[in-house]
């Protein structure tokens, strides 16, 4: 995954995906995230904790890619800025993910909502 923008790692129950500042997300990135997600839940469905802070760009296809079905109970992406909230609004309303997903400027309270039994 060398050649892939952004990081997904197993922490403990946990899924954490995360990008650098600057990084422009594509379709193609989104697509080996996911595969690597599959390979990482090992047959379990996990949330899934998205950093976002500093993206510069996630493409359509990206987004309409990660509101796709894979292996998760949930996703809270947190970011810090408004560019952070208009790209996580945008997804939300416009792609529909098939897992429930929030917006969160607090890490603290991301993970709270990610460990919450429903």
């Amino acid at each position: 995954m060398d050649d892939v923008t952004g990081t997904i790692e197993l922490s403990g129950k946990l899924l954490h995906l995360k990008w650098e500042h600057g990084d422009v997300v594509t379709e193609r990135d989104a697509v080996a995230l996911m595969k690597r997600a599959k390979v990482l839940s090992a047959g379990r469905t996990l949330p899934l904790l998205v950093e976002m802070t500093g993206v510069a760009w996630i493409d359509q296809g990206a987004l309409k890619a990660f509101a796709g079905t894979w292996p998760l109970t949930r996703a809270a992406v947190v970011g810090t800025s408004p560019v952070d909230q208009t790209l996580a609004d945008f997804y939300m309303g416009r792609h529909k993910p098939a897992h429930p997903t929030r917006y969160f400027t607090s890490m603290d309270e991301a993970m709270a909502w990610l460990r919450a039994e429903d």
